[in-house]
């Protein structure tokens, strides 16, 4: 049995920047809020809740002049005027990645209408969508295209945990459409190294085990890659293991989404460790 370790394992440096921030406030003040999950990981966030912050769905469950955490994936932009009016004091954790998809909404959409790659439910394109003007629309698929109204002109920009092909399809249609296509490369690159290391580590692997929470874009990103190559599972834990899982996998690849500590990764490894060592 052999066990392979991915080198991109643990958080991506965005995620590192939130939780390291959150943790340091954590350790010098209380009544820390969060609108929304600070990360894609319920360990990490129940860890965090623990320490003292409270994660809460909606700005009125804020008391006024409080402490608020601006998670890694943003917050729609009346979010941060509401939070500004009720004067709470806001720590923005945004992922810079993220931040200059901002910026860059910010100046391109007096001059274009914005065609945002990406899903629609997802918090970071809520927020982005949140920046664009009226002319601003969001697509999950190729098909979707069609749809648009008649523009002349079109800026594209993309949710920074998209999958990289099904982007690239969806840019290769529009020029059918509309006579100029201004397309912004917003996918982030350490999400990317993610994806082609699952692909690599798949094509030699019997089992692929990608580690991190079911609700993690990234994460469900990677199985998805995986698992068209070979047999993977998602798991959040290590107590989700079970030995049936390793039936005939002689060579095991384990991973982890930007969003999972590389502890987590680490007690996967030793649970697998141990179930070979007893047989």
């Amino acid at each position: 049995m052999e066990i392979i370790k991915g080198k991109s394992v643990g958080f991506c440096s965005g995620v590192r920047r939130a939780v390291r921030g959150a943790e340091k406030l954590l350790d010098s003040s209380r009544g820390i809020y969060c609108l929304g999950e600070i990360i894609h990981n319920p360990n990490v966030v129940e860890s965090l809740r623990k320490k003292g912050m409270k994660v809460v769905p909606d700005l009125s469950q804020v008391p006024p002049g409080a402490l608020l955490i601006i998670r890694s994936h943003g917050i729609p932009r009346p979010l941060v005027v509401r939070a500004r009016r009720k004067k709470l004091k806001l720590h923005d954790f945004t992922c810079p990645r993220v931040k200059k998809i901002h910026e860059l909404v910010l100046k391109i959409k007096k001059r274009y209408p914005l065609v945002i790659v990406g899903n629609g439910s997802h918090p970071e394109v809520q927020a982005i969508r949140s920046l664009g003007s009226e002319k601003t629309w969001v697509v999950e698929k190729k098909e979707e295209i069609a749809s648009l109204p008649d523009m002349e002109k079109v800026a594209v920009v993309v949710q920074t945990t998209f999958d990289p092909s099904a982007f690239l399809e969806i840019v290769s249609v529009m020029p059918v459409r509309f006579k100029e296509v201004l397309v912004h490369n917003t996918l982030c690159e350490e999400t990317i190294l993610r994806q082609k290391e699952a692909r690599a580590l798949a094509e030699v692997s019997d089992l692929v085990i990608i580690v991190g929470g079911l609700n993690s874009s990234n994460t469900r990103m990677l199985y998805r890659t995986a698992s068209a190559v070979t047999r993977s599972v998602q798991i959040e834990r290590a107590e989700e293991l079970e030995k049936r899982l390793f039936k005939d996998a002689g060579k095991i690849a384990i991973i982890s989404g930007a969003s999972t500590p590389e502890e987590a990764v680490n007690k996967i490894i030793r649970k697998v460790k141990l179930f070979y060592s007893n047989g």
